[in-house]
């Protein structure tokens, strides 16, 4: 069995948060809109939001793919916020693609706001199909399967702090043996920077 590899520690997590939240307060106005992608996005943005210093407000939105691997998806949760004239923030976890992206930067740019920024923690960009700009991105990743820190596989993996690769074949066939493997890790390296 091939073993999972720590990609990404907490502290190195939390320092990038950090940078982005500087960069954003940096580039925003007060009253932006700051709008989360459902579900993956969660821990990251409660994050990123506690290190802007500036008054804003929060919104979502939540998508549902139509089929797999087409690009087709439809809007399950709208923004409950009025964006006109305003800035906006695009946050989400994981960008690959950029077939969601792209209708989600659509769909807010049809709401008429000032500007629409992408903050994405995670950034595939060899596995890009349609060209979307990013404006702040966390950290760029190859195309090697990656849970944690918001990103899931059934649903397990959300809330682990770090970002950990794994063997998609072998989570699928050794699913709870994999699980085990990847939250011993994370827990092994915590342990570590606690003793050091």
């Amino acid at each position: 069995m091939k073993s999972s590899q720590l990609l990404y520690t907490r502290d190195q997590i939390t320092e990038r948060v950090s940078e982005l939240g500087k960069e954003l307060t940096a580039s925003l106005q007060e009253g932006a809109v700051i709008v989360g992608v459902l579900k993956g996005c969660l821990p990251f943005m409660a994050d990123l939001v506690r290190e802007l210093d500036l008054p804003i407000e929060v919104d979502f939105l939540a998508l549902s793919s139509f089929m797999p691997d087409t690009g087709r998806v439809r809007l399950t949760r709208d923004l409950d916020t009025d964006i006109t004239g305003k800035q906006v923030v695009l946050v989400e976890d994981l960008v690959d693609t950029g077939l969601r992206l792209n209708f989600l930067l659509q769909h807010l740019r049809g709401r008429s706001p000032s500007e629409v920024r992408v903050c994405a923690m995670f950034d595939r960009v060899e596995r890009r199909v349609i060209p979307v700009e990013l404006q702040h991105v966390g950290f760029e990743l190859d195309s090697s399967y990656v849970v944690g820190y918001g990103l899931d596989h059934g649903g397990k993996f959300r809330n682990l702090p770090e970002l950990v690769s794994v063997e998609l074949g072998e989570l699928e066939r050794n699913s709870q043996e994999v699980c085990d493997q990847v939250y011993a890790l994370g827990r092994e390296h915590r342990l570590l920077s606690e003793n050091i």
